[in-house]
């Protein structure tokens, strides 16, 4: 048997548009929907086309996600927008929701006051500045509580020209044993925080599996579960953002490998690369010299343990050695710091192209 079928073509593309203005209809199916902000159920189809265009225009070589590309031949988005398929969320998933739009005087000393909330007592890190405008509020829930985020603007604030010393540059080498080692031979060491948290992490895991699903029990589990891998993930960023700092105050550019942080996170060491954090540590090294007018640079990683720092003859090694011995020039070193040495020449050999070419 054979069957012959046709799907019929869609009367309206079902865009942010169109799904906007189905929310009037909604709203008289659906009376609760009255109880939220008409702009924040307005942002939620916003925010499906964007994920659906993320997802449908594909990797920065031009190929389409869902069309048979197996992930080893995906490449990064140079921008970081790289994104998977959409899914929907269930109940309890969606945890965020935005007011596009947000007036000053709403927000004072420790109140903020929110549509259709009312006045909500927040504990303020630090006032707003004089002049800044609120733009948007986004309200998030996390496993300790409900976080507000604030994005300001203020026309008075300059654009921060690159100004750093091209000469004072150094290279860094990413691992699992040092977090990473400079060319200057200085090394720190990797934290290793999921490592050390593993226990606690198991002993609450054991506790939500035994719990009866849907149980308050089994509620107050998996928020205490949320609690811990929380607490390892900021610990994570704080750690990212104080050794961020510390290469920043000493150099004005530094040279990092552009890895495939998703490629290596599908491998057998899985665990220590999400560990380590190198894809956000990178993040947020590179906002920071941006915005202090330094630079990053990311080189070809291919090749940088291997090669001599010193005559550049290709020494071929097992990941297990850990000393660069070269057989031509008899250069003996670490092979981190080999590594991050040729890291090093090849972002001062990036950069001086750069400079030129600007």
């Amino acid at each position: 048997m054979s069957f012959n079928l046709s799907l019929p073509e869609l009367k309206d593309k079902p865009n942010y548009y169109s799904q906007k203005a189905s929310l009037t209809q909604l709203k008289l199916d659906r009376p609760w929907y009255k109880n939220i902000h008409s702009q924040v159920l307005q942002e939620v189809p916003k925010k499906v086309e964007i994920t659906f265009e993320r997802w449908l225009k594909g990797d920065s070589n031009g190929e389409q996600r869902g069309l048979g590309v197996s992930p080893s031949r995906a490449t990064a988005n140079p921008k970081g927008k790289k994104s998977g398929r959409p899914r929907i969320k269930g109940i309890g998933q969606y945890k965020t929701f935005t007011f596009p739009q947000f007036k000053r005087h709403h927000f004072s000393g420790d109140r903020i006051t929110l549509s259709k909330i009312g006045d909500v007592k927040v504990i303020a890190h630090r006032q707003i500045p004089d002049g800044f405008d609120i733009k948007t509020v986004s309200v998030t829930k996390k496993a300790d509580g409900y976080y507000v985020t604030l994005s300001l603007d203020d026309k008075t604030v300059p654009v921060i020209k690159p100004d750093f010393d091209a000469e004072n540059i150094v290279g860094i080498d990413v691992g699992l044993i040092d977090f990473f080692v400079t060319s200057d031979s200085e090394r720190i060491s990797a934290p290793k925080f999921l490592r050390k948290a593993e226990c606690k992490l198991k002993s609450a895991q054991r506790k939500v599996s035994r719990r009866k699903k849907g149980s308050n029990r089994h509620k107050k589990a998996i928020k205490k579960l949320g609690k811990q891998h929380k607490k390892v993930a900021n610990t994570r960023k704080d750690f990212h953002f104080k050794t961020a700092k510390l290469l920043l105050d000493k150099y004005d550019v530094v040279a990092v490998e552009k890895l495939n942080i998703k490629g290596l996170a599908r491998t057998r060491l899985a665990k220590s690369v999400n560990d380590a954090g190198w894809g956000q540590f990178i993040s947020i090294l590179s906002n920071k010299a941006e915005n202090a007018g330094l630079k990053l640079i990311a080189v070809n990683p291919n090749g940088t343990s291997q090669e001599c720092s010193s005559c550049g003859h290709k020494v071929k090694k097992p990941l297990s050695k850990r000393t660069h011995n070269c057989p031509v020039c008899y250069t003996s070193l670490c092979r981190d710091l080999n590594a991050a040495i040729n890291i090093k020449n090849r972002g001062a050999h990036g950069l001086k192209a750069q400079l030129m070419s600007s």
